[in-house]
Order: structure tokens, then C-alpha cells, then sequence
């Protein structure tokens, strides 16, 4: 079998948690004798760029196309994208499909791939169909509804990512991607806003992320290298959303005052880019914090395997933060918000707690409340994360399915 994955951001560019899993992914089936390879597209870099690498085993081809004017039109089909792809198709001779994230990527990676009749599967990790900034929300921090605003509600968040603003998006979304066989969704949470915006729930498959169980390289950060050395000889926790306001870096800022003065030892880590505006708030709350910057998949792990907990307060609709994965395999608990798919893993007092979108006050409560459990509860909820990881979530049950879908879509 021959298996083309479709991505707009791969490493050693952007790496997030689709990109994450799509390593674990791609590695596995190539031991499972699958041929596979990534194909990443993207028209909104300042370079043109067309390069043939291999990462983690991996065969990469990327290629980013110069846009010297984006626009919504732009965003949504790019025409040298669809030629392009058309080009490969022939070379490779696909059997399949896998489309992930496509906002640089443009709907014309589905065009293509419906001129050659290459039947398509698409895991989503967002909500991109049904909004321009992939998540619903909106600039005051509410929701947007669909069936309130079935032309969008005009009123979005933009400053992330912001693409395909026009008149009857989700329409237009809807009639390009119809020739995808399935839409796989790790989470029950996005399949229902999907179904709720008006596509059929027979077209989605819930299928959830796999991983790796354990980091392939030794940590080399040395404060993870010296939290790990001091085996929890006091309180530290993890947060992975650096300074990125949807990742809920204004609640956990709120709520470090509250920690820190009840627990006087605890130390903090902040990892990720983002906002600098968030990240010296982070370092002038003193010593306790560490500001730890843009960390590689592997160190991350490190870092969630020495901490006490891993904070997760997203204020947006998450989809399966493979923060939760990373975490619960390291057998570190989370607190996170009870939002999206987010409760669909993470169950209160097994393997962490769930409080209430952006209530730092409750937040601070519950990491108080797990710090001063005894130290056999606490080592109980670790081997509990540990399990669910193992049994639940693991990566040879995640690729023994998605093969599975794989057949079911070409023996179509």
C-alpha cells in the first residue's frame, strides 16, 4: 500500500501536536511495511522553496510557493497547488490519501486528488471547516454558533491563524472537500460540531492518536536535566502554552499569584513561544518561574515526565491536545479545562481534574488540592495515567485502526 500524507507545516519547519503525531504515525506504518511519505505545501512563506528530506526515517518533499499578495481568494485555492499536486499524483501512484492541515496548503490539495479519482481520508485538528481562525471563538473570548451564524459571525479572533474570510465559507468548505471518503477526528467533541454545522455524522470516523512510549533521546536542557536529577523534591509544574493567548496563558498568569503564595517551594515551567507580552509577565513573577522557550518534542516529554502536573488551560475548543498524550505517558496527571475534547481524557481525580474555561481561582484550587494528597495518592494517579496511556491511547492500537480505515476506504 502506498500512502501520500498532505501537511502544510512539518519539521524541522513549525512542529505542533498534528505535526507530533504525524512522526509517530508515519514511522510506525513504515515498520509496518507501508510505503509512505509526507508532501508539505505551503503558500504563505516569503521563499519559494522545493526540497526532497528525510526526518526521523521519514521521505519529505517540500514545497512552499511565494504569494506576494495573500488574499481570502488565495487562502482558499491556489492553482499551483492543484498543478503540483497533479504532477506528483502521476509520479507517485498513490493508492490513498491522507490530508492533515491544510490553511497553507489550500483546498486545491482536494481538487487535485478528485481529478485523479485518489480516494482521500483528512484527520482533522481543529475546526477549520466551519471557521476562518479554526477554532470558533471569537475577539470578545466567546463562541461562535453556526446555526446562529450560518455565513460566520463576522467577529472573529485573527490573531493567529486567519484564513478564507469570505461569504459562505463553510459552503464553499463543504462542496471542495466533498470527495473525502472519511474525516477521522480523534475526539467525539469535534465530530459534534461538525454534525451540529450540518455535515452527516456517517462521514466521520472517531479514531484517536497514538505515540511512541517513550522519548527516543536523552534530555539536554539543563533544568529538565536538574528537575529529573532531583526526583520531585518539590512541587513543579508544567505549562506548555508559552505565551499563546487560546492556550490559556492569561488564566495560568492569573492564577501563579494564588500558587505561589500558598506554596511557597513551588517552582514553574513555561515552554513554548508566543506573545511577549505574556512571556515577561511569566518572568517577572520571580525565580519560581522559568521560562524555557521552544522546546523539541522529546525535551518536552522530559519536562512533563519531572513535573507534578501538566496545566492545560485552553480557553478554546481543543480537539486532543497531544499534551494530554505526552503527559499521561509520562505518568504526570493534567488540570485542564473542561472544554472540547479535552474531558474525553483527562478523568477527574484518575488522571488529573477538570475546571471550569478560564477560572484561574478553581485552576490554582485544584493543583492546591493534588500537591497536598499524600504521596501514595499521588504516585497512584501517576500509574493510572500511565495505564490509560498504555491501554487506551497507545500508537499500534491507533495505527491498527487507521489501516483498518484504510482498507474500508479502498475497498470502496
Amino acid at each position: 500500500m502506498r500512502v501520500l500524507f498532505v501537511v502544510n507545516t512539518f519539521p524541522p519547519g513549525y512542529t505542533g501536536g498534528a505535526e507530533v503525531s504525524n512522526i509517530h504515525t508515519c514511522q510506525a506504518l513504515l515498520r509496518q511495511g507501508v510505503d509512505c511519505s509526507i508532501l508539505v505545501f505551503s503558500n504563505r512563506l516569503p521563499e519559494a522553496r522545493d526540497e526532497w528530506y528525510e526526518y526521523a526515517g521519514i521521505p519529505v518533499h517540500r514545497v512552499h510557493f511565494f504569494t506576494a499578495l495573500r488574499s481570502a481568494i488565495t487562502d482558499i485555492w491556489d492553482v499551483r497547488v492543484h498543478r503540483y499536486l497533479l504532477a506528483e499524483l502521476r509520479r507517485l501512484q498513490p493508492d490513498l490519501v491522507h490530508i492533515h492541515n491544510v490553511s497553507g496548503a489550500t483546498l486545491a490539495v482536494y481538487t487535485a486528488c478528485r481529478v485523479m479519482g485518489i480516494p482521500v481520508v483528512n484527520t482533522l485538528h481543529d475546526l477549520w471547516l466551519l471557521c476562518p481562525n479554526n477554532m470558533l471563538y471569537r475577539a470578545d473570548g466567546s463562541f461562535c454558533d453556526p446555526a446562529v451564524f450560518p455565513r460566520g459571525c463576522r467577529q472573529c479572533f485573527r490573531r493567529y491563524d486567519f484564513w478564507g474570510n469570505v461569504p459562505y465559507r463553510r459552503q464553499i468548505f463543504a462542496r471542495l472537500t466533498a470527495n473525502v471518503r472519511l474525516f477521522l477526528s480523534p475526539s467525539q467533541a469535534l465530530i459534534d460540531r461538525h454534525v451540529e454545522a450540518g455535515y452527516q455524522r456517517e462521514r466521520f470516523r472517531l479514531l484517536r492518536l497514538g505515540f511512541r512510549e517513550r522519548p527516543a533521546a536523552p534530555p539536554q536542557h539543563p533544568d529538565i536535566k536538574r528537575w529529573l536529577e532531583e526526583g520531585h523534591a518539590y512541587p513543579l509544574l508544567a505549562f506548555a502554552g508559552g505565551g499563546v493567548e487560546i492556550k490559556g496563558a492569561h488564566v495560568f498568569l492569573s492564577a501563579l499569584p494564588l500558587l505561589l503564595k500558598d506554596l511557597p517551594d513551588l517552582q514553574v515551567a513555561i515552554a513554548g513561544g508566543g506573545e511577549q507580552r505574556f512571556l515577561e509577565a511569566f518572568r517577572s513573577l520571580g525565580s519560581a518561574v522559568h521560562v524555557l522557550g521552544v522546546l523539541p518534542p522529546d525535551e518536552m516529554r522530559w519536562l512533563f515526565a519531572a513535573s507534578d502536573l501538566v496545566i492545560l488551560p485552553s480557553v478554546v475548543h481543543e480537539n486532543s491536545p497531544v499534551v494530554i498524550f505526552e503527559s499521561l505517558e509520562m505518568g504526570t496527571p493534567v488540570v485542564g479545562s473542561a472544554l472540547g475534547g479535552i474531558p474525553e481524557f483527562v478523568l477527574p481525580e484518575e488522571t488529573g481534574y477538570l475546571f471550569p474555561v478560564g477560572d484561574a481561582a478553581a485552576l490554582a484550587q485544584y493543583v492546591i488540592h493534588h500537591l497536598r494528597k499524600p504521596p501514595d495518592a499521588r504516585r497512584h494517579m501517576r500509574l493510572n495515567c500511565v495505564r490509560r496511556m498504555r491501554t487506551e491511547l497507545n500508537l499500534t492500537r491507533h495505527v491498527e485502526q487507521l489501516l483498518s480505515v484504510y482498507s474500508e476506504v479502498l475497498s470502496e
